[in-house]
């Protein structure tokens, strides 16, 4: 997200961050999967169309506002 963003409880300006997701021993970004997750013993299934989340946080309150926009 290259244009700022404004927290949506105190109107301060967020800085830019993501989420991350422990996987196969590795640190991953979190993404965002359409639909309900199919859970196989190994895990979940991965899908095409998963999109990366980018997490905002409020330096004022400490709100958190996550995004999935395409690329």
């Amino acid at each position: 997200m290259a244009e700022p963003v404004d927290c949506l409880r105190c109107h301060a300006p967020m800085e830019l961050g993501f989420i991350a997701d422990r996987s196969y021993g590795e640190w991953v970004q979190e993404k965002w999967t359409p639909g309900q997750p199919q859970v196989h013993w190994w895990g979940l299934d991965p899908r095409k169309g998963a999109i990366p989340v980018i997490t905002m946080r409020c330096a004022r309150c400490g709100a958190l506002q996550s995004y999935a926009r395409p690329a």
